[in-house]
């Protein structure tokens, strides 16, 4: 039968170099500015006090109309 183990994670570390890494930041914006094709989306970094990231935005009109996000996050490859 298997054991459980035990995962210890350096909370500060982790945030250092994983949720506020500038080079994964960009490869998602990157990615974010390359499937958004409408027009009316737009893409805008987030760079919270715990996490960074990339926010894709579209008006909720043209979502519902087109499925424009869906389709949006469909597209993006990291």
């Amino acid at each position: 039968m298997a054991r459980r183990c035990r995962f210890v994670i350096n909370r500060k570390a982790f945030s250092q170099q994983v949720l506020k890494n500038e080079t994964l930041r960009s490869r998602m914006r990157d990615a974010a500015e390359t499937a958004v094709t409408d027009s009316r989306c737009m893409v805008r970094d987030h760079d919270g006090a715990n996490r960074s990231g990339v926010a894709i935005l579209c008006p909720s009109a043209v979502e519902a109309a087109h499925g424009t996000l869906e389709d949006t996050l469909g597209r993006m490859r990291v």
